[in-house]
């Protein structure tokens, strides 16, 4: 395995380390300067926030062997945060013990969090913030970082997220933390915006001792679009827990509260507002659907990331405002699931999709776009329909098969709900990510 001591590091990140060993003070209130939050020294220092949760039940003893330490930008509610949650959730503590260092401030899931991990939040526990940070932000992102990774001393640190997966690496070699995972999860189109993250997460995949991926369409994408990988690949496919279906009742009660009618045939879309989610799609999509089946109803959950009010005039234009509900940034997602008929997902590119798994393990037929690693989740023609992207006619056809055919809506809803309980249980993710953290303990050693 190669060494990674502080003269091994490039100049650009060597910089960091003296900028850190010249700024010690970070934190002890003896200057304000900037750090890479935005926030003043002593802001950091009062908006850092230690709780920490119960062990899960049955966990059993109360010295753990390995501390993990989990990194991520914010901690704002998406799949990649509530694949985090889970896992400090579930976590054997007679094994492990997890915490949470965020670089861009908290966000909405930052009591779930307290809950069950200590965490350390550079910026407002609050509200997460994009990353856009100039290279002496970075630098104190970096030795803010560093300072707290040498006074915690974990074993592991696992990062999420491009920002994460760059400053994450090079703090922990700093701190000489003895392994590093860097997880890869979505596909590299974000770098067609962000070039520089092409070479700085090449350089960061150098650092690293595993590259975790979480299907094969992502590990072919890194092959493809950044070094350094080789030998260190490892897969850990997303997992879920089961949905229970409601009772009819249960369904109608839920849809009564909601104000959705009894008899609409329901489609639900869990995605934020990302230009590359494919909501206009979608419109285009629905423009056709209801032209043949008035009562559909089409439910948006998610936040707005930049495409919300886009979504909104393209409804309005269509004049479809009846047959759309923009719900927001919802956490009830499987009572949404269990009171729908089926689930859709536009998305233009995609990792592995939390999303679909989840309505898979709700019992529902899903319509997807074939990209990244959902043909991995669905199989086209037994659990829902795959379609090629940027085509809403294709997609509004495969829309019209399923909701025109009850029956098969149903097999393919219990065939889904089927294979989610065999390949994707959220059981099965977290044992294998167990087994990961302890065979990089035996390497160590």
């Amino acid at each position: 395995m190669m060494d990674f001591s502080c003269h091994s590091i490039n100049y650009r990140f060597a910089m960091y380390l003296r900028i850190f060993q010249r700024n010690r003070d970070i934190g002890d209130g003896r200057s304000d300067k900037i750090c890479g939050s935005g926030m003043r020294k002593d802001e950091v220092r009062m908006a850092t926030t230690e709780t920490g949760g119960n062990p899960p039940a049955g966990s059993g003893a109360s010295a753990p062997t390995l501390k993990i330490a989990y990194i991520l930008p914010n901690i704002e509610a998406g799949g990649t945060e509530r694949h985090v949650l889970t896992l400090c959730r579930l976590l054997d503590r007679s094994r492990f013990s997890p915490s949470l260092f965020t670089t861009a401030g908290g966000g909405t899931l930052f009591e779930a969090f307290s809950r069950h991990v200590p965490v350390k939040v550079m910026g407002d526990p609050a509200r997460g913030n994009r990353f856009r940070s100039t290279q002496w932000e970075h630098a104190w992102a970096v030795a803010s970082l560093v300072r707290i990774l040498r006074e915690r001393r974990p074993d592991i640190l696992h990062t999420y997220l491009p920002a994460a997966n760059v400053i994450g690496p090079v703090a922990a070699r700093l701190a000489c933390v003895p392994r590093v995972i860097v997880s890869k999860r979505s596909l590299a189109d974000y770098k067609e915006r962000f070039p520089l993250l092409r070479y700085t997460e090449s350089f960061c995949n150098r650092l690293a001792d595993v590259i975790l991926v979480n299907s094969d369409a992502v590990r072919r994408d890194v092959e493809r679009t950044e070094r350094h990988w080789e030998g260190k690949f490892r897969k850990i496919r997303n997992g879920v827990a089961p949905i229970e279906p409601w009772t009819p009742e249960e369904a109608s009660a839920f849809r009564r509260r909601e104000g959705i009618p009894p008899d609409a045939i329901v489609a639900l879309c869990v995605s934020n507002f990302y230009p590359y989610k494919g909501h206009k799609d979608l419109v285009e999509a629905a423009a056709r659907v209801v032209r043949t089946f008035p009562g559909v109803l089409f439910l948006l959950a998610g936040r707005d990331s930049g495409t919300l009010e886009a979504t909104r005039t393209r409804v309005r234009e269509l004049e479809l405002e009846g047959s759309f509900r923009f719900l927001g940034s919802r956490t009830d997602v499987p009572d949404l699931l269990r009171a729908s008929d089926l689930f859709v997902h536009p998305s233009r590119e995609e990792g592995f999709s939390n999303a679909i798994l989840e309505a898979m393990a709700a019992g529902l037929p899903v319509v997807a776009c074939d990209v990244g690693g959902n043909p991995e989740a669905l199989v086209d023609g037994e659990t829902g329909r795959l379609v090629p992207t940027r085509t809403p006619e294709r997609f509004a056809g495969a829309l019209l098969e399923m909701i025109g055919d009850p029956r098969k809506r149903r097999a393919f809803g219990q065939a889904a709900r089927r294979r989610s309980e065999g390949e994707f249980s959220l059981n099965r993710m977290v044992v294998e990510m167990e087994a990961l953290y302890e065979s990089l303990e035996r390497v160590g050693r």
